[in-house]
């Protein structure tokens, strides 16, 4: 009878023969194969070296067999085959209704914003902007036990997601969905933080990305020809928007690039982040406001 330690080893070098590309929440084919593994025998990810040497259950084999050949043959990311992604430490829902949960900016929240946050007292009213599946307000609900969390999203689809993830962290209560267009139905100076991960791709980096994320829906990736319009809109939106000492996390990842040559009088300041990650910033409501004041938005 075969382990789990041969089964792992066997599915490794499919992934690794097919050429899989781990860019949706896992680093490597070996991480791909173990989340496999441990789906098809439905056990969590929360095991032990011991599982190694024990029998592979032999009635999951054909799950298994079934869903490497989903990721080798059809390029369908990990999370979408188990129908559940890990970011921050928590379990999300995942399908195609919304991206795959990967965020850099979960790790700031982890850390509470850490320098970044300098009010007195923790955010008490968040929104997340283009929530996809809300796995980043849901963090920042988590984080800050206090704050009212709206995760809004124009595509229906997304909230749907967002909903089942909401009732999945028990967390209706103070999390709230809305359908909307960035921040046009927010208040003015009605908002303490403002989380956002805007479609940022070109339709030329579209063209050249790996055929995983063809799965993906392509709403929630492609932006205009250079991929900075949301952003640009997002910040003249949250120039009204912030309470006085308010903050927005905004990520854009490769397109910060081309954000800098839109504006060049904003001064990014683009986020070193440890965990991995490029294009994300902090602005601060006062800076945005005078950015706005003076035209360079």
């Amino acid at each position: 009878m075969e382990t789990f330690r041969t089964k792992l080893g066997q599915v490794e070098r499919l992934l690794l023969d097919a050429n899989v590309f781990c860019g949706h929440g896992y680093l490597s084919p070996h991480d791909e194969a173990v989340a496999l593994l441990l789906g098809a025998a439905g056990l969590g990810p929360d095991q032990d070296q011991s599982l190694l040497g024990l029998p592979f259950p032999p009635e999951a084999v054909a799950q298994l067999d079934s869903w490497v050949k989903e990721r080798c043959v059809g390029r369908k990311p990990i999370a979408y085959i188990l129908g559940e992604a890990y970011l921050g430490g928590c379990r999300f829902l995942s399908d195609e209704r919304a991206l795959i949960p990967r965020s850099p900016i979960a790790h700031l929240l982890l850390d509470e914003l850490s320098s970044w946050w300098t009010a007195d007292l923790p955010p008490g009213t968040i929104v997340e902007v283009c929530c996809g599946g809300g796995n980043l307000g849901i963090l920042a609900a988590q984080v800050f036990p206090e704050a009212q969390v709206w995760l809004a999203d124009l595509d229906g689809s997304a909230l749907s997601l967002a909903l089942d993830n909401v009732a999945l962290h028990r967390l209706s209560s103070r999390v709230g969905c809305y359908r909307g267009d960035l921040l046009g139905a927010i208040a003015p100076e009605s908002i303490d933080l403002i989380i956002a991960n805007p479609p940022y791709v070109s339709a030329q980096e579209m063209e050249a990305l790996p055929p995983e994320y063809g799965h993906e829906p392509a709403v929630a990736l492609l932006a205009d020809e250079d991929g900075t319009r949301l952003a640009r809109h997002l910040m003249q939106q949250a120039a009204k928007t912030l309470r006085p000492g308010g903050l927005m996390v905004l990520e854009v990842g490769e397109t910060m690039w081309e954000m800098e040559a839109r504006f060049p009088k904003v001064p990014f300041l683009w986020l070193d982040l440890p965990h991995g990650g490029d294009g994300v910033t902090a602005m601060r409501a006062q800076e945005l406001r005078d950015w706005s004041a003076a035209g360079i938005l």
